[in-house]
C-alpha cells in the first residue's frame, strides 16, 4: 500500500481526491515561487485576464449553474483589512463564484499544486489568483509567510477548509485548522461563505436536471485575542463552522 502524504498545517492530502483528473503536464514548486505575482509585469497580465474572464466566467455560471449571490453587505464589513475566505468545497467550478464575490478584491486561491498539471484548469487557476500549495514542509511555510503579507496589504486568501471538493454535497464536513492558522497568525477575520442548492425554477426546468448553486456570503469573524494562541485557531474555526451549518440547515 503506498504511504500517504503528510498534512501541511491541517491543510489538504493530496491521496483524498475526489475526483481524479488527467495531469499530463508537470509543475513543481520551487523555493522563491512567485505566490504574490510581486512581478509588475506578472501581476498587470494576470489582472487584465481576470477582468476579461470574471464577466464571462459570470454569465457562464448564470446560466448553466443558476447562480446566485447574496450577502453583498456583509463584504462592506471588510474595508481596510484583508481577510481569509472560507466556502464549502461542492462544484469544479464553486472557485468561480468565490470570485465573482470577491472581484473587487486582491485574491489568492490556495489549491494542490497537482491541479497546476490539469489541461486549462490550470489556466483558470492561474487568471483567479491560484497560488500551489505543496506537499513540502519548507516549501508550505514559505506559501504561509507570503500569503500573511498579502494579508496585511489587504488581501484576500482563500482555502476550502473542507480539503477535497465532493460533488453536490449538502452536508458540511469537518473542517481543516490552516485557513484559521493563518487567520489567527496575522489577526484578520475570516469571511464565511456556503454554497446551498435549489432546485431549477422558470425557463431552467427545461434544460437543468441538477440543482442550482447560491453563494451565501456571510458576516466575517475576528479573532478573539483574548484567547491563548492555539484556543483562538479553535474558538474561529467552530464558530465559522457554526455560521455555515446554520445558513445551510436555514435554506433546507
Amino acid at each position: 500500500m503506498p504511504e500517504k502524504k503528510t498534512e501541511s498545517k491541517g491543510f489538504l492530502k493530496e491521496d483524498e481526491h475526489v475526483i481524479h483528473m488527467w495531469q499530463p503536464f508537470s509543475f513543481e514548486v520551487k523555493k522563491g515561487y512567485d505566490y504574490r505575482r510581486a512581478n509588475p509585469l506578472s501581476r498587470l497580465t494576470s489582472s487584465l485576464l481576470k477582468t476579461v474572464a470574471v464577466p464571462v466566467l459570470t454569465v457562464f455560471d448564470r446560466v448553466v449553474l443558476g447562480s446566485r449571490i447574496d450577502g453583498w453587505k456583509n463584504l462592506r464589513r471588510l474595508r481596510n483589512t484583508g481577510a481569509v475566505t472560507v466556502c464549502n468545497h461542492v462544484h469544479m467550478l464553486d472557485c468561480t463564484l468565490v470570485e465573482q464575490a470577491l472581484f473587487k478584491e486582491r485574491t489568492y486561491f490556495i489549491t494542490l499544486a497537482s491541479n497546476f498539471k490539469i489541461p486549462l484548469v490550470r489556466h483558470l487557476i492561474r487568471i483567479l489568483g491560484g497560488v500551489p500549495l505543496s506537499a513540502d514542509v519548507q516549501t508550505t511555510a514559505e506559501l504561509f509567510s507570503e500569503m500573511g503579507k498579502a494579508l496585511k496589504k489587504g488581501a484576500c486568501v482563500q482555502i476550502y477548509p473542507e480539503g477535497v471538493l465532493l460533488p453536490y454535497c449538502r452536508e458540511l464536513r469537518p473542517f481543516r485548522r490552516g485557513a484559521f492558522y493563518l487567520a489567527e497568525e496575522n489577526q484578520v477575520p475570516v469571511l464565511p461563505m456556503v454554497i446551498t442548492f435549489h432546485t431549477p425554477t422558470g425557463i431552467r426546468r427545461i434544460y437543468k436536471r441538477k440543482p442550482c448553486l447560491r453563494l451565501h456570503i456571510l458576516p466575517p469573524l475576528w479573532p478573539d485575542s483574548t484567547l491563548p494562541k492555539r484556543q483562538q485557531i479553535k474558538d474561529l474555526q467552530d464558530r465559522c463552522f457554526s455560521s455555515m451549518y446554520k445558513k445551510i440547515t436555514e435554506t433546507r
